[in-house]
């Protein structure tokens, strides 16, 4: 998986079933939590930025605003995707803004 911040940095790493201590060259992390925007996408790598623009572009049209944090979740390669790459799928995830973060509205509490 690829996780791209909002700062310009990438992670890459492969997903675990729980936290584990890590050292000077590998850490975990997570995913952040919130609302998203997803697609997948089947085909070459290559390929992938038109995904990537399918999403952003739907989420104008729907008035929805990226936070500038996505991923990518790639599965196991398989040996048939070396003769046909359309069957290589990638899941792809778009964070959005916080509703309440772009609006400046607080929650009430009784």
């Amino acid at each position: 998986m690829a996780l791209y911040l909002d700062n310009g940095s990438v992670e890459v790493g492969a997903e675990v079933s729980e936290p584990f201590g890590g050292n000077d060259r590998v850490h975990c992390s997570q995913l952040p939590a919130g609302r998203v925007v997803t697609t997948v996408h089947f085909g070459p790598y290559e390929r992938l930025s038109d995904a990537h623009a399918a999403i952003r572009e739907w989420c104008a049209r729907h008035g929805h605003r990226c936070s500038g944090v996505s991923w990518e979740i790639y599965g196991h390669w398989e040996e048939s995707w070396n003769t046909d790459s359309s069957k290589i799928r990638t899941d792809i995830f778009y964070l959005l803004h916080d509703p309440k973060e772009l609006t400046g509205a607080t929650e009430l509490t009784a």
